[in-house]
């Protein structure tokens, strides 16, 4: 997902628009990605130093539905790294939630299965498209909540997996999705990626991808 980062006073804002299209695109699901993208981004308390100056950092995002031709037609004139692209299904051939075939694309194909706004799966598709991948640490345990980054399969404490009896790594022994929270370094990585063209931050990249109702490339 592109987006943009915009200096404010003492804040560096960063902004980003959804454009949710297809089946299952409607406004209950897009308001309850926007408010899961914002609450979780913006719970960390996040200083950045830009030019000597400090900074909060703060997250804007907006999900927007429109119809399949409506999304065809905006993403195929698409220019400005603030406009994102995902298509909404029940189903697709990766059997995932996803954004690209890369890091930091502006186009996806998440799944209403997924619990979107409900699960941490908005959130995580979200910092995969602002260019995080996965950590390669996969044993949080110890630790508290696991990063929003972290994969299914991810170890953690107890309270954390699927099943707090199982034993760690057993069926239901690992982290449930739910229990994930961005951490202050996963805003900073965002940052760290970000590119200052002398006006603002530009994050991520315009990939302009139309997915078909299965999740295929078209």
């Amino acid at each position: 997902m592109a987006a943009l980062g915009y200096i404010e006073g003492d804040e560096i804002c960063i902004r980003a628009v959804i454009v949710c299209y297809g089946t299952y695109a409607e406004p209950e699901i897009c308001a309850a990605i926007e408010e899961e993208i914002n609450g979780m981004w913006n719970t960390p308390l996040v200083v950045w130093e830009h030019a000597g100056r400090l900074y909060k950092v703060r997250f804007e995002i907006r999900a927007a539905c429109r119809s399949v031709e409506e999304a065809r037609e905006s993403l195929g004139s698409n220019t400005s790294p603030l406009y994102n692209y995902v298509r909404i299904e029940e189903k697709n051939s990766v059997e995932r939630s996803m954004m690209g075939r890369g890091l930091g694309q502006n186009s996806g194909h998440w799944l209403r299965s997924d619990e979107l706004g409900k699960s941490t799966t908005a959130a995580h598709e979200f910092g995969h498209a602002l260019g995080l991948p996965h950590p390669h640490r996969l044993d949080y345990r110890g630790t508290g909540y696991p990063p929003i980054m972290a994969p299914r399969g991810t170890l953690v404490d107890a309270e954390y997996q699927w099943n707090p009896q199982a034993r760690a790594g057993e069926f239901g022994g690992t982290m449930k999705p739910v229990h994930r929270r961005v951490s202050a370094d996963e805003v900073r990585e965002v940052l760290n990626r970000a590119v200052w063209n002398g006006s603002n931050f530009i994050i991520g990249e315009i990939s302009n991808t139309f997915y078909s109702l299965t999740g295929h490339e078209e």
